[in-house]
């Protein structure tokens, strides 16, 4: 993929084909791309001490587009209260639907943002196999940010989490449940493909930086305190279900060439 190229207008036509209705489109068409990060405080509370990441979400399409379709489907839902940043003192990030906001520790990333416990994200590898690569604080935003949009849309994957488990239960225990699977492959399993999704971040932000892309696989992860012989069980346990998952995971292939 050396000299692949990020298919933005592909992107941006698959996107406004699933995520806007015909009103929704005139607002979001009022928004220019151009204007996402500087505008960024009109529909989000934060601290200062977030602005390196969000500086990098916004320095691509998909980042950008993302904080768009937020500020259309906020408006369009009559929505007073921004989206807020929250830097807490707690173990992890999650999207919280009851306070309409994104709660994480900034000081459990370096100045780089990554993770100090160096927790890693299992993804494909170039063999097909599982390998790992870092959490960083920017793909942990980005994909609770898509929560939030999810929970604006109220779509069904947010609103009945254990649907997964019973339409397919390798995939459930795999990805825990549909609104993961969407957020992170993109798959809205059994009918289409969401191009806003943290493999489409991650792909452009590789492309963009010259680096080779791996695509996340399941939800799971581990960090520098997990005892070898747990990540092991867990790493074999994951590639017995990988064959099922290969289904579902090149919906990204569309937007690159």
């Amino acid at each position: 993929m050396a000299d692949a190229v990020f298919r933005e207008d592909l992107f941006i036509e698959d996107v406004g084909r699933l995520h806007l209705t015909f009103d929704e489109s005139w607002v979001y068409s009022q928004i220019q791309d151009g204007e996402v990060r500087e505008r960024l405080g009109e529909i989000l509370a934060y601290d200062a001490i977030f602005s390196p990441v969000l500086d990098e979400i916004c320095s691509n399409i998909v980042g950008r587009t993302l904080f768009r379709l937020l500020s259309t489907k906020a408006s369009i839902a009559g929505k007073e209260q921004k989206i807020r940043l929250v830097n807490r003192a707690i173990n992890g990030s999650y999207y919280s639907r009851k306070d309409f906001a994104i709660l994480t520790n900034r000081n459990l990333f370096d100045d780089n943002g990554l993770s100090r416990d160096g927790s890693q994200y299992y993804c494909l590898d170039n063999a097909g196999g599982i390998g790992a690569k870092p959490a960083t604080l920017t793909s942990i935003l980005f994909h609770e940010f898509c929560h939030a949009l999810h929970d604006l849309e109220k779509i069904s994957e947010i609103t009945e989490a254990g649907e997964l488990h019973r339409s397919n239960a390798i995939l459930g225990r795999t990805w825990d449940n549909a609104e993961e699977l969407r957020t992170i492959a993109g798959c809205i399993y059994g009918i289409a493909q969401d191009p806003l999704c943290d493999h489409c971040l991650d792909l452009h932000l590789s492309l963009a930086g010259g680096r080779p892309f791996f695509p996340r696989y399941s939800h799971r992860g581990f960090d520098a305190q997990t005892p070898q012989r747990e990540e092991e069980i867990g790493r074999r346990e994951l590639l017995s279900y990988l064959s099922e998952s290969r289904k579902i995971m090149d919906g990204w292939r569309r937007y690159v060439w």
